[in-house]
């Protein structure tokens, strides 16, 4: 195996777990979203991978995982960036304290 072969393989299984993730409902911290930004980032410039490459990917995982609306919100994006687009925190109201 080459070392891109290694990469591509590798940054399919890391983008499967990110958008698999947010399908669940886990909380993804914000250092897991910036590693994996900077891998991309990191393929991009070292020829494992190319811009237009990613944002297919990022499409095709966010069509898979998510729904038709986030994958039409990665295809506008000019950004290579990832979202997160998980469900919204109940908010409960607090006691009031005199």
């Amino acid at each position: 195996m080459s070392i891109r072969t290694d990469y591509r393989e590798e940054l399919a299984c890391k983008l499967t777990q990110f958008f698999s993730d947010q399908q669940q409902g886990l909380d993804i911290p914000p250092a897991q979203l910036y590693r994996l930004e900077g891998y991309i980032e990191a393929g991009i410039l070292v020829g494992f991978i190319t811009e237009p490459e990613i944002k297919q990917n990022l499409i095709d995982h966010a069509k898979q995982y998510l729904n038709s609306d986030v994958a039409e919100f990665y295809r506008q994006d000019y950004r290579l960036i990832l979202h997160l687009r998980m469900a919204t925190a109940p908010v409960y109201p607090g006691n009031k304290s005199p």
